[in-house]
């Protein structure tokens, strides 16, 4: 039997595609006889407190394995400060507290599964000066990249130095997963030789959210509203559907979601309908009944290059998908005629092809039925823990 550590700062029960990617891996690896352990943090995302309400501790499997085989660090300081320094303190305590654990136990361990972001796991694992353990690092964005484009902090005075340290963390590994695959461009201009895998986010089989939908047409938007997906944008949308009589359906968490809650309020936007957060299962189903969902992030080479959970999320429960991505997500989704994507359209290409869908029944049908063949070819993690599997112990 292999012994795998998963170094995590997402995890169950925490909402959002990281901490589910990261419970499904745990689980499809135990599935198929490894011996899982997990280190990651009290459930913070996107803020500690919705987490008193037990309601999102409602996988039993899971919380059996606490302290047995899910590893919770203590942190003294909060993640969700808006001072930059109190965030530091955070992150460095965090990485301390990984780089202590891991070179106290990396001898009962065959593989160190490491996942990015927060970089500061990543260093916390990779920067050891020796470790026997096969070092598996997961990179979910590049980082500091990320950081410059989302264009709240000015680290351009440190970008030499992170770079630096990028580059290392990357030498530093034996292997590379990517669940994008625009990042490998990227990676192979500083480590050319270094096995990579890309390893897309997925669905379980048992995951059947494929309620009726809603009796007028509708479209949602689930999931952050923070500093890479462009408030001004969704508001524009939000008016945009509204004056075409188009029922919005929305669950917005991450910084900015309350300002979103309160425009909406302020404008008295009847066709725009806002909810409270949930968990996924309760997200998953909620999607599945509108008819189109969108995908909006800020004009920038970094993020219109991504592959958001949200739009995996929206393929696996057979609803297109209408976004101003490019990269891999235009590319998925234009081929596979599962919706609409066009490199930082604006909002009045996006309401155009709302529109299109909603008068068009036959073109909708069709491209539900596309998400059904996409999903079970490429987003099932029965078919892609294989891959995981044969990729670590090659």
């Amino acid at each position: 039997m292999k012994n795998v550590l998963i170094v995590s700062q997402n995890f169950y029960p925490e909402i959002g595609s990281a901490a589910n990617r990261m419970k499904n891996i745990f689980f499809e690896l135990h599935k198929k006889g490894y011996n899982v352990h997990v280190l990651t943090t009290e459930p913070s995302y996107p803020n500690q407190y919705i987490y008193q309400d037990r309601k999102y501790f409602n996988n039993e499997e899971l919380n059996i394995l606490e302290n047995t085989h899910i590893h919770r660090l203590t942190m003294k300081h909060e993640k969700q400060k808006d001072a930059l320094t109190s965030r530091l303190y955070y992150y460095i305590e965090f990485m301390i507290k990984v780089h202590v654990f891991v070179k106290q136990s990396e001898h009962l361990f065959d593989t160190i599964y490491v996942s990015s972001p927060n970089i500061f796991a990543a260093w916390g694992v990779l920067f050891l000066k020796e470790i026997n353990s096969t070092k598996v690092l997961e990179i979910r964005d590049l980082w500091p990249d990320s950081v410059v484009d989302i264009g709240k902090i000015n680290i351009n005075v440190f970008l030499p130095i992170l770079k630096y340290l990028e580059l290392q963390m990357y030498r530093k590994s034996d292997k590379i997963i990517i669940n994008n695959p625009a990042f490998e461009n990227h990676i192979r201009k500083m480590v050319k030789h270094k096995p990579v895998l890309f390893l897309p986010n997925a669905m379980n089989e048992n995951e059947h959210y494929l309620d009726e939908k809603h009796p007028e047409f509708t479209v949602g938007y689930t999931g952050n509203i923070g500093y890479a997906q462009g408030i001004e944008d969704l508001k524009r949308l939000s008016l945009a559907l509204n004056e075409n009589n188009i029922h919005f359906n929305v669950i917005p968490y991450g910084v900015h979601a309350n300002e979103f809650r309160t425009f909406i309020k302020e404008q008295h936007l009847e066709y725009v309908h806002v909810y409270p957060v949930v968990d996924r299962d309760a997200c998953l189903n909620f999607i599945s009944k509108c008819h189109v969902s969108v995908a909006l992030l800020k004009p920038s080479k970094t993020f219109l290059n991504v592959l958001p959970g949200k739009v995996i999320d929206s393929i696996c429960t057979n609803v297109p998908i209408i976004t101003n991505l490019g990269g891999y997500t235009n590319q998925l989704i234009n081929d596979n005629l599962i919706g609409f994507a066009k490199k930082d359209a604006n909002i009045n290409e996006i309401i155009e092809q709302i529109l299109s869908l909603k008068n068009d029944s036959s073109k909708l049908s069709e491209y539900v039925q596309n998400t059904e063949k996409v999903k079970d070819s490429q987003f099932l993690w029965r078919k892609n823990i294989d891959k995981l599997i044969k990729f670590i112990e090659e």
